[in-house]
């Protein structure tokens, strides 16, 4: 519970000083002593006050159903922040006596509006428009103020009304309104405690003894005093629709046309046809003659009849519609009016809104919008052309000077029947166009991706058939070579065992085992290399076919030294590639460069293996490098053996500094 900060200062004695209390200071529960006269009783727990500055309201608990409208009283309790402005939470209430309500203030719409009276009494004159029950109790009263229509709620039933309708009245009421969220006035009210307080000031005319009106005549100037009473026109039933709509072309003879100018020729008269809403709709049926009575107003471009009643109906026959050119739909001439465009139209668009259809059409170049109130779609296809019948409607007018001139109508159909085609959409409708295109592309799409799957077919048909003959190759290769080469040099091998059993001197029994011993390694890099190429998954030791490099070496030939690192798994071929092409280097190392030391280097990085031959030798010539010595082709089987496992090599040498060949292969590429 919030406890006043101003607990000392005195209580709040006027109503407008609750009134005028700001939202925050409301709630903090302020002392109230108010003296003031009761001016409507809502319930039990809820009455309005007014002193001699304003009004407010006061809330009980527990309830009170002792009091009257015109009672004295003396209230204590303290502030509550109300929905609209602050009230008062009655901890005493003590009646001082009894006497006359309230002085009512006579008030306007716009007071009303502005919650300038809110909560206080009222004098209210206006023309009776409607009355409803609002239920068993209470009824509603529609009052015309002007050209507003304000509600009057009233806390008695409808059978003890007067007849109120179309008749002058003059209501004293408590001012009210609906109120939101955000404590701002929606729209403003008036409540009657009972019908005491509506005074019919003067009549309502019987409704047999309303003269017969033409349409064009109504709400001109002079033809009736403010607010506008009822108004009865005659005339036929163009179109009535379910929700109270109704089109009537006026039966009463036209007024003559009216001049311009005197030199432009006379205008035709305004369309004498008219939109009426009903309050009740009726089943009336176009070509009905019909008497229909309502209160003139201005809706749109032309007057119309609001909270009308069809008096009378009679068979008659079925009207035929103006046709009018586009120029003439659009001038508001044929306002109201049932027309047919004399111009055919083509289908655009068509979709659903909360009544029915909305068409969207062109005539001419010139967009047109028609609406269909019925649940189905039309049948109808985007790109038809059409005719069209219905009822012409302002949507828009502009002003020119002193004149408002229509600047935009739509039609109104009655029904499907309305739209007669003239001509069939073509086939090659937009849509149709997308779709195939769509479907064109589909099929577009698609050769293309059977036609890369066909690629990658053949390219892993072909890579197999390249692969199978390579196989194929190197078996037959090894197969040539185990049976002519290997077998001539076992062949051979056997002579020298038989020739080193005969007595030879020492100087040829040396030579004949030093060539032995040249067979046996010719032997044994033959089978290397048959197994190579018999060999294409497996992996190898590169370790060691280095290794076995080292042992070979000749006698008084330089020194050799492995500097070997880890490396990675490699497969045969490329074991074989980098063991024949470290041979190589060191086989021209002892053939040319006169070298005494010989450096054997393989290791690898993450992305790279690294295998170098260097020698402290008398290095190489430019020329040499480049094109290879006339004769010698070691570099240029190098270059070969590197582009066959995809390495880079690299030579560098200085005359009397040694020679380097690098070779760096990409360990993403070991494959041949």
């Amino acid at each position: 519970m919030l406890h006043s900060s101003f607990a000392a200062a005195p209580p709040l004695s006027r109503a407008i000083d609750i009134r005028m209390l700001p939202y925050e200071r409301s709630l903090e529960k302020l002392p109230v002593d108010l003296t003031a006269t009761i001016g409507f009783v809502e319930s039990g727990g809820t009455a309005f006050v007014q002193d001699d500055t304003a009004g407010t309201h006061l809330h009980f608990k527990p309830t009170r159903n002792d009091l009257r409208v015109g009672d004295h009283v003396r209230i204590q309790g303290t502030t509550t922040a109300g929905l609209y402005f602050p009230g008062v939470d009655v901890a005493e209430l003590q009646i001082l006596g009894h006497g006359a309500p309230p002085a009512a203030a006579p008030a306007s719409y716009d007071d009303l509006a502005t919650g300038r009276f809110h909560y206080q009494r009222v004098i209210v004159e206006g023309l009776g428009r409607t009355l409803t029950p609002l239920d068993e109790k209470r009824s509603l009263l529609r009052l015309a103020i002007g050209s507003r229509v304000l509600e009057v709620r009233v806390d008695a039933p409808l059978e003890t009304a007067p007849s109120l309708i179309d008749a002058r009245l003059r209501i004293t009421a408590l001012a009210a309104g609906g109120i939101n969220d955000r404590r701002q006035l929606v729209f403003p009210y008036i409540r009657v405690t009972d019908w005491n307080d509506v005074v019919i000031t003067k009549a309502a005319l019987p409704l047999e003894a309303l003269p017969i009106t033409s349409v064009v005549t109504l709400l001109q100037f002079g033809a009736a005093d403010e607010p506008h009473h009822r108004a009865r026109i005659r005339g036929t039933v163009l179109a009535a629709f379910s929700d109270g709509r109704v089109f009537l072309r006026d039966a009463t003879p036209p007024p003559p046309p009216r001049e311009t100018s005197k030199d432009a020729p006379p205008k035709p008269p305004q369309s004498p046809s008219i939109a009426i809403r009903l309050m009740t709709a009726v089943n009336l049926t176009p070509g009905h003659r019909a008497e229909i009575t309502g209160f003139p107003i201005m809706a749109g471009f032309s007057a119309s009849l609001a909270d009308a009643l069809v008096l009378s109906t009679e068979p008659d026959a079925s009207p035929a519609p103006a046709v009018v050119s586009l120029k003439e739909f659009q001038d508001g001439s044929h306002d109201a009016d049932l027309v047919h465009l004399a111009t055919p139209a083509v289908l655009n668009d068509f979709f659903r809104n909360a009544d029915g259809f909305e068409l969207r059409l062109t005539s001419n170049g010139t967009p047109l919008r028609a609406f269909l109130l019925q649940s189905s779609a039309p049948e109808l296809e985007i790109g038809t052309s059409v005719e069209l019948t219905g009822i012409c409607l302002v949507e828009s007018s502009t002003d020119k000077g002193f004149r408002s001139q229509a600047e935009r109508a739509s039609l109104l159909l009655r029904s499907s029947d309305d739209i007669q085609v003239v001509h069939s959409a073509p086939f090659w409708t937009a849509g149709r166009l997308v779709i195939a295109s769509s479907i064109l592309a589909g099929i577009v799409l698609l050769a293309l991706i059977w036609i890369a799957a066909q690629r990658r077919q053949i390219g892993v048909l072909s890579s197999r058939i390249v692969q199978q003959a390579t196989l194929d190759e190197r078996q037959r290769i090894a197969r040539e070579f185990h049976d002519t080469l290997e077998q001539e040099l076992t062949g051979l091998s056997l002579r020298l065992d038989a020739a080193t059993t005969r007595p030879l001197e020492d100087k040829a029994r040396t030579l004949i085992e030093t060539s032995r011993s040249l067979v046996s390694r010719i032997q044994s890099e033959a089978r290397n290399l048959v197994a190579d190429l018999r060999d294409t998954v497996q992996l190898h030791d590169l370790f060691s076919a280095l290794r076995e490099i080292q042992t070979r070496m000749p006698p008084n030939a330089p020194a050799l030294i492995l500097d070997l690192h880890p490396i990675p798994p490699i497969t045969g071929p490329v074991s074989h590639h980098l063991r024949m092409i470290a041979q190589e280097a060191i086989t021209n190392a002892l053939k040319h460069a006169q070298a005494t030391e010989i450096t054997l280097h393989l290791s690898s990085t993450a992305d790279m293996l690294t295998l170098s031959i260097a020698d402290n030798g008398q290095g190489l010539t430019a020329n040499a490098v480049t094109t290879g010595q006339p004769g010698h082709f070691g570099c240029m089987g190098i270059r070969e053996r590197c582009r066959k496992i995809n390495a880079n090599v690299d030579w560098q040498s200085q005359p009397k500094q040694g020679t380097i060949v690098t070779v760096r292969l990409p360990l993403e590429t070991l494959t041949i």
